[in-house]
C-alpha cells in the first residue's frame, strides 16, 4: 500500500510539473486576434491577405516579439468596434485621440502620417486656416480620429464607409472637401488617374499605433511595445519602409 501510495505522489508531482511547465511556455494560449483595414498603399489586399508597408511593421514586430496571432482585414470602423468590445484584439494604424486614449491599450507608433484636405478641380477652396474650412462639407471615413477630430470642433464632416469613396464624392461635388492621409490620397489619385491635385492645406500629424483590448494582458502589450521601439532605434522600421521604393 505504502508503494503504490508513494507512486501516486510521485505521478501527481510529475503532472504538476508538466502543466506549470506548459504554462510557463504559453502551451495552448491563444494567439492575439489582429485586425487593419484597406488603406492604399499603406495598407492593401493580395492573394486575400492583409499587404502593405504598414502590415510589414508589424509582421516584423510580432516576430520579433516571438507573440502569436492571426491577422485579418476588417472595414475599419467594424475594426475599432471590435477591438473595443472584444477581450483577444488588436486593432492597427489607429490614430491616437484624447477621447480613445483610455479605451485601449497601446502600441505606438507603428506609423506617422500627415493629413491634408483637398478640394474640386473645378471648385477650389482655398485655405490658409483649419478655421477657413469650417463653412464647408468635409468627407472623412468611419473609424477615422481625424474626422472626430473636427466634428468634435463643430466641423460639418460626411462620412463614408471608405477613405477612397471620398474621391469620388468630392469629383460629384457632394462634399467641398476631402480630408485624407495624404500619401494615401496621392497614391490613389495617380493609381486611378483622378483630377486631384495637391492639398489645400495640410492641417494634422498624427501618430498612428496599435490599439488593443483593455482587457489584453498588459505584459503582452508591454512587450510589443519593447520591441516597437527597438525596431525604430535599430533601424528596422526605416528598413521594411526603404525596401518598398
Amino acid at each position: 500500500m505504502k508503494t503504490l501510495t508513494t507512486k501516486k505522489h510521485s505521478f501527481l508531482v510529475f503532472l504538476g510539473g508538466v502543466i506549470l511547465a506548459a504554462m510557463a511556455c504559453g502551451v495552448g494560449a491563444k494567439p492575439l486576434n489582429v485586425v487593419t483595414f484597406i488603406e492604399k498603399p499603406l495598407i492593401y489586399q493580395h492573394n486575400g491577405e492583409p499587404a502593405g508597408v504598414v502590415v510589414s511593421v508589424v509582421r516584423e514586430l510580432f516576430r520579433q516579439s516571438g507573440i502569436d496571432y492571426k491577422l485579418r482585414l476588417m472595414p475599419p470602423k467594424r475594426a475599432i468596434l471590435t477591438t473595443a468590445e472584444t477581450d483577444s484584439f488588436c486593432v492597427f494604424p489607429v490614430e491616437r485621440s484624447q477621447e480613445r486614449e483610455a479605451l485601449f491599450q497601446w502600441v505606438s507608433p507603428v506609423l506617422i502620417s500627415r493629413h491634408g484636405m483637398f478640394s474640386h478641380p473645378h471648385v477650389p477652396v482655398k485655405l490658409k486656416t483649419l478655421e477657413d474650412a469650417k463653412p464647408y462639407k468635409v468627407g472623412s471615413y468611419l473609424g477615422s480620429g481625424v474626422g472626430e477630430y473636427l466634428e468634435g470642433l463643430g466641423f460639418n464632416v460626411e462620412y463614408a464607409g471608405r477613405n477612397e469613396l471620398n474621391a469620388r464624392k468630392l469629383l460629384k461635388k457632394r462634399i467641398d472637401l476631402w480630408v485624407s492621409d495624404i500619401e494615401s490620397a496621392r497614391f490613389l489619385v495617380k493609381n486611378e488617374k483622378l483630377p486631384i491635385s495637391e492639398p489645400e492645406l495640410v492641417f494634422f500629424t498624427t501618430v498612428r499605433a496599435m490599439a488593443c483590448n483593455l482587457a489584453v494582458d498588459p505584459a503582452t502589450v508591454k512587450t510589443l511595445q519593447k520591441t516597437i521601439t527597438q525596431m525604430y532605434r535599430n533601424g528596422d522600421v526605416e528598413s521594411i519602409y526603404r525596401s518598398r521604393d
